[in-house]
């Protein structure tokens, strides 16, 4: 008799400090676990069903993503107990970036000075000519992105004003299309990816760079560029039935909307398709990012990893 007890879901968010929402997300999105249901419809867990899920606790604290657990079986899950070390630099990054550092910390300060003068003429003709000198990789990692960071940082500090940051981003914008108008392979068979800024999120540069990453690492990308509503993104997804979904998050709007957005895009995302969030803000909503069964991706290292 004591197999067929069953516990609500607010008794097993306490037991296994998994919140009520992300035990819904889990079982949404991943099928973690399958409650019964009451006449009424809440979910009832079993014994058996509250142990699976304290595993799976146990190794997304690991360090581990929910995705990448979630079909593995309790021996497997009970071995997760080291946490995960972030290698934010893999090693062939390192060589990568190692060989050619000295190209991008010449470069950048050229960048600058032509910002500064408002010369999107000459930041086009410096980009071009670096392009020549890295692999398109190393013009995202140790350019393009650095560049931007500088800008974004010097805006906030005073010393950009907001007419540079747009002469910037209008030539990089340029640059990274180009960059994602090569021929690419065609095939029914590439895994495609979603990418887009949602709603409140107009900045969409780190986006294109994800789409450039992705196109060289054997994806299709699909850009769908800024302000995305989650309904717009959950019906583009049911639509391509992509294989992973990246958002940028670049700006810090108002936290309670951007909850909003983060909880209905959840509920809305019905396929279980992986759901990454980049972008220099994304940190700041970690905690509802992951409650809501996301994942946040910070650097183009980690984005590789998750590609391979």
């Amino acid at each position: 008799m004591a197999d067929s007890v069953q516990f609500p879901i607010g008794y097993v968010s306490m037991m296994t400090g998994v919140s009520a929402h992300s035990l819904r997300a889990w079982e949404r999105r991943y099928r973690a676990v399958t409650p019964t249901r009451t006449t009424s419809g809440h979910r009832l867990y079993c014994q058996e069903d509250i142990d699976r899920i304290a595993l799976l606790k146990q190794a997304v604290d690991a360090g581990h993503h929910i995705s990448h657990v979630v079909g593995l079986d309790p021996a497997a899950l009970e071995s997760l107990t080291t946490p995960v070390k972030p290698s934010f630099t893999s090693p062939s990054t390192k060589e990568r970036i190692g060989a050619q550092p000295i190209v991008s910390r010449d470069v950048i300060p050229s960048c600058l000075q032509a910002i500064e003068a408002l010369d999107g003429a000459a930041l086009h003709r410096i980009l071009r000519q670096a392009s020549l000198k890295l692999s398109r990789q190393a013009l995202l990692d140790t350019l393009i992105i650095p560049l931007m960071r500088k800008v974004g940082q010097r805006w906030s500090e005073g010393s950009l004003r907001i007419m540079h940051e747009h002469l910037a981003s209008n030539v990089v914008h340029a640059h990274l299309c180009q960059m994602l108008d090569y021929p690419a392979p065609t095939s029914a068979e590439l895994p495609r990816i979603l990418i887009a800024a949602p709603a409140g999120q107009w900045c969409y540069l780190g986006a294109l760079a994800v789409a450039v990453i992705s196109q060289d690492h054997g994806w299709e990308p699909v850009f769908l560029g800024p302000n995305l509503p989650s309904e717009d993104i959950a019906a583009a997804s049911a639509t391509l039935n992509p294989q992973l979904i990246a958002l940028s998050v670049t700006c810090r709007v108002n936290d309670t909307f951007m909850q909003n957005e983060l909880s209905h895009l959840s509920d809305l995302l019905e396929n279980g398709c992986p759901l990454i969030f980049g972008g220099q803000a994304s940190e700041s909503y970690r905690r509802d990012i992951e409650a809501n069964g996301g994942q946040v991706c910070t650097t183009p290292e980690d984005l590789v990893q998750l590609l391979h």
